[in-house]
């Protein structure tokens, strides 16, 4: 399974680049198919080595119950890992803000899957079906659920937000961009830096 691995490794930051971030196995080969490369990632998640977010098509709890299982993202379990894997320049670091629109916001989005990672959280994000409205990650705390939109730049505006809300009018709806914190109505915004400090917010 060594060569799968490779494969399924080295394919993340392409997949992650996209605007459709989904793991699709026929992307990494014509003819790959899911049984082929489940033990490879099954591998590369029992050593700690990338995260997986399951799709969800419904909200309810527990989130665990109805996360897809044939549908995901995978992200790297360290965004300097995803930095090295893509090859990317240290220069970008003194870019302006660079690093953080360069790729669709992978690395942005790939820092805030690790830290909710760190905070004992499984990944879901939700995708509403028959449309390109998704929300990035789903969180349940407390037996309440929050959606949360990662934006790379300072523009906080967000169709998937309303189209969640439109839905299922939570309470509170979360984003985290490069804006300091505050709250506009049903949504909160976490800095990038303060995500660790989800919980405070909640």
């Amino acid at each position: 399974d060594i060569p799968k691995i490779s494969i399924i490794w080295d394919a993340i930051p392409s997949f992650l680049a996209r605007e459709n971030k989904k793991f699709i196995f026929s992307a990494i080969a014509k003819t790959a198919r899911a049984r082929e490369y489940e033990n490879a990632i099954r591998w590369l998640l029992d050593a700690g080595l990338i995260n997986i977010a399951h799709a969800l098509n419904t909200i309810e709890l527990p989130l665990s119950a109805f996360g897809d299982r044939n549908a995901f993202k995978l992200y790297m379990l360290d965004t300097g890992l995803l930095g090295c894997l893509s090859r990317l320049s240290s220069d970008i670091l003194i870019q302006g803000n660079a690093l953080f629109t360069t790729f669709n916001g992978s690395f942005v989005e790939n820092y805030i899957a690790q830290q909710l990672v760190t905070l004992g959280k499984p990944l879901f994000y939700w995708k509403r079906e028959g449309n390109t409205a998704e929300v990035d990650f789903i969180i349940e705390h407390k037996n309440k659920v929050y959606p949360l939109e990662v934006k790379a730049g300072i523009n906080p505006k967000s169709k998937s937000l309303q189209v969640y809300n439109n839905k299922y009018s939570p309470e509170l709806m979360l984003r985290s961009t490069l804006l300091n914190a505050r709250k506009d109505g049903l949504i909160g915004n976490i800095p990038l830096y303060a995500i660790d400090f989800l919980y405070n917010f909640i």
